[in-house]
């Protein structure tokens, strides 16, 4: 008898997006376009491979984000810490303030925050 892999193993790891919860301060209104950018040039600064992040929904000062889970602890470190100078339209201030592991819970929250 021949042992059969598991349909669950492989040598590539099973990506699974999380959603960071984020509080961002700067100069109002920042450009949705301009803090995902921004975000990913802080990932590349920290050494992130290329992210697949997306900014989901951003309004006000809180916006919800999709990320990686293998990118999470490295996100964290890196957007969490003082505004850094940026192109355009001045310093722009992350602190990352939860994790979801569902995108319904990250909206019900992002909406709860703003109400």
């Amino acid at each position: 008898m021949s042992p059969r892999k598991s349909s669950t193993s492989s040598a590539e790891p099973t990506r699974r997006p999380r959603y960071l919860g984020l509080e961002v301060v700067g100069a109002q209104p920042i450009p949705p376009r301009h803090l995902e950018r921004e975000l990913l040039r802080r990932l590349a600064v920290a050494g992130a491979r290329t992210p697949d992040l997306r900014l989901i929904r951003f309004e006000g000062q809180r916006a919800l984000v999709r990320i990686d889970h293998l990118e999470v602890a490295r996100a964290r470190s890196a957007w969490n810490g003082p505004a850094s100078p940026t192109d355009g339209t001045g310093p722009i201030g992350v602190r990352t303030l939860r994790t979801y592991g569902t995108l319904r819970k990250g909206k019900a929250w992002l909406r709860s925050r703003s109400s």
